[in-house]
């Protein structure tokens, strides 16, 4: 199934097809964003690196962080969470039913729209931690 969303989605905006693993993982690159998806069967998940995860102040971060994690509110359903080495924030997205084409775009849509919303968010957190 994720096979034939990204492929759709690639011959729509004339990109090269995502690279493959024998996990069921594709991964594609749009602009600043680099998104594995991973076919659910039914449906899909995606995940991308959000940026480094700051030093300064963390567990300050981590308490705004579960805050906009509480019921997807603050990641439009998705959830941010850390890289196996805790060196990454990522934000991932499951959505494990059926669906077509179009709903899948607009999902990838919000997904990437947040991705870039948390990027500025931490770096703004970043820029005041430096000051304070």
């Amino acid at each position: 199934m994720v096979q034939e969303l990204l492929q759709v989605l690639c011959e729509e905006l004339a990109l090269p097809r995502p690279s493959a693993s024998e996990k069921k993982t594709f991964l594609l690159t749009l602009g600043q964003a680099r998104i594995e998806f991973t076919d659910l069967l039914p449906g899909v998940s995606m995940q991308a690196p959000i940026c480094p995860c700051p030093e300064k102040k963390r567990e300050e971060f981590f308490s705004y962080i579960m805050r906009a994690n509480l019921l997807g509110q603050g990641t439009g359903g998705a959830r941010i969470g850390l890289s196996a080495e805790e060196k990454l924030l990522t934000l991932s997205l499951g959505l494990p039913y059926e669906m077509n084409y179009q709903a899948f775009r607009e999902k990838l849509e919000d997904f990437i729209n947040y991705l870039v919303y948390w990027r500025e968010e931490v770096t703004k957190f970043m820029k005041q931690t430096t000051l304070l």
